[in-house]
This record gives structure tokens, sequence and C-alpha cells, in this order.
């Protein structure tokens, strides 16, 4: 087993000013990360968009919420751009054929549309959709059983016994469980440890978001699978530079 874990830039080049812009994915494959990590909205005429908020005050200063707005008017408003909005469409022209995407579904509403808009790029294969939402990530298996399905893992999970939890999420039989770095603080490094040993074994892969310490990522080598970070270039340069896949 390759112990590199695969990486993946947050919101493209991280969280911030750029977050989510096409001009922040781009780069984010461009300076070495195996691909990246993004938000899916939908417009009010089902356009898939790449946003981390229903609306855009926080990331481009308008108060538009995007499920109520057309993305003709989005347009309209000079919103779309590669600094601005985008397309999960664009994102998929403009990405390397190599470049794996963790499609985050942010809008339940999403989940009929982002496997046949993966499909027609041809890839699924490179493509892990993800959600809080779960259920809405059952539609996406419906739509393609190949698809590979990421389990978020959130506040929902505070205060349970964790073995129960892991047990309801096998039913979605996931690709992977995506869980918050967060859990080290909350439980403490073994337990969290042997609770990601536990996932593992059997069969589901593990995510950690948003890992940007390297410290702590060299303490877990080998024990995750996918690390989605805010600092791209500080956890590559800890791993010894661009990925040997891409």
């Amino acid at each position: 087993m390759n112990s590199r874990p695969l990486i993946l830039g947050h919101r493209g080049m991280g969280t911030g000013a750029g977050e989510n812009s096409l001009l922040s994915i781009v780069r984010a494959v461009q300076v070495g990360a195996d691909g990246v990590e993004l938000d899916v909205q939908l417009t009010g005429d089902g356009v898939l968009v790449v946003n981390h908020d229903s609306n855009l005050k926080r990331t481009l200063g308008v108060d538009v919420e995007l499920r109520d707005t057309s993305f003709k008017r989005l347009k309209k408003m000079h919103l779309v751009n590669p600094e601005g909005i985008t397309t999960l469409e664009k994102v998929y022209l403009e990405l390397p054929e190599t470049a794996f995407v963790n499609v985050e579904i942010k809008d339940p509403r999403a989940a009929d549309l982002v496997v046949p808009l993966v499909k027609s790029f041809n890839a699924i294969d490179r493509t892990l959709f993800s959600s809080f939402y779960h259920a809405c990530l059952r539609k996406v298996k419906e739509k393609e059983i190949r698809a590979k399905i990421g389990l978020l893992v959130g506040e929902d999970a505070r205060g349970k016994d964790p073995v129960k939890y892991f047990e309801e999420l096998l039913k979605y039989e996931p690709f992977s469980v995506n869980l918050p770095v967060q859990l080290f603080d909350e439980i403490g490094f073994e337990l969290g440890m042997r609770f990601i040993r536990f996932i593992r074994s059997r069969g589901v892969k593990v995510a950690l978001w948003t890992l940007d310490d390297p410290g702590l990522l060299m303490k877990i080598r080998g024990e995750v699978d996918i690390i989605i970070t805010d600092n791209l270039q500080g956890i590559m340069a800890a791993l010894g530079g661009k990925s040997e896949r891409r």
C-alpha cells in the first residue's frame, strides 16, 4: 500500500479569499495536489455552481441566495468569472483528467444532477461525492452504482457510541467516511486513531478535513487515505513535494 495519502486542496487553494473559484481550483492542481475538494450548490434554474454558502455575501460581498437566483442573473451581475462563481461543468473542463475531485453536495437538490454531469466527463472513477446530508447520497448511488460516496461526519455524531454510529453508516456502503480533524481534540489522539483503524478495517477509506498541521500529518501517515487541507503547500512540503501519482 502506498503510505502517501491522496492530497486534496480544500475549496481549491484553501478557505478564504478566492475559495472555490476556478482560479483557486486549477491552481491547487498546478502546484501539485492530487485534486480538490469543492462545494456544489444549485441555482434557481438548476445550474450546478461551486460555492460553500447558499448565499454569496461572505464570499463575493453580495446578498444573493443562489437557490432563488438564475445563472443568467449571476452572469448579468458579472459574478461568473475565474475569480468568482464557476460551474461544476467548467471545473471538469479545466482540470486535467488525472485530477481527483471531491464534490461536496451542499444542496440536496443537486444530488440528481451531479452524477449525469460527472459521467458526461467519464470521471466517475476519479470523483468522490460527499455530503452531510447522507440520504441524498442514496440518490447518487441510484444514479450510478459505481459512484464513490463519502459520508461527512459532524455535529450529528457528537455524544453517540462511535461503533454503533459507524455501523449505521455502513448501511450506505460508503467509499469513505470523512472525519473532521477536531476528532483528536474531542476524544484524544489514541482513541481517534483507534476509531480510524476500526473504520479502515471494515474496508472503508478515511478522509480527514481540514488537516493543516504537517506535524500531525506525519504522526498519522499511513493511517488515513485522503487529506483535505487549507495548507496545501505546507502539507505537500512535509510529504516531499508533488505526488508520484501525477
